[in-house]
């Protein structure tokens, strides 16, 4: 069972305070085209999976990232451990992604993947199995992309 169906089991106590869902914001010089996709594909998870902490995702007009190790990289995510799993009653400790989203170089596809693999740590961080250094399987994010793609063309 790949993370994100795993992660629709999870029992967690929320506060009221959290809010479900993502939270998108855009850099301003990411082109219209690139941002509807990146909106398409978020109404499509919100609409197949549930998402019951506010992700907040800041998609900006980069060609990578650069990690605290100085490897250029397709996302960063960020999160605080939960202190009484699987209680979450934090507002402030809510997971971030940072996306960089420039398609010059790269393909569309290839930032639907890096976002794929970021929501795959935030499934496994509302798993309790996130951990520095965790990497998501790359064949349930192949999944997730086919999913996706395919119910573009239907």
């Amino acid at each position: 069972m790949n993370v994100w169906e795993k992660a629709q089991s999870v029992q967690l106590q929320i506060s009221d305070e959290i809010e479900s869902g993502f939270n998108i914001g855009f850099d301003k010089k990411i082109p219209p085209e690139t941002v509807k996709e990146m909106r398409s594909f978020v109404s499509w998870v919100e609409s197949r999976y549930s998402v019951p902490i506010s992700l907040w995702v800041d998609f900006e007009f980069k060609q990578y990232l650069i990690s605290r190790e100085g490897k250029r990289v397709g996302y960063q995510f960020y999160w605080t451990d939960f202190t009484d799993y699987p209680v979450f009653n934090d507002p402030n400790s809510i997971p971030v992604i940072r996306l960089p989203v420039r398609t010059e170089n790269t393909t569309l596809e290839e930032v639907l993947t890096s976002f794929i693999e970021a929501i795959s740590d935030y499934y496994a961080w509302l798993c309790n199995e996130i951990h520095e250094g965790y990497a998501p399987n790359e064949s349930d994010v192949e999944e997730i992309l086919e999913d996706y793609l395919s119910s573009r063309s239907s």
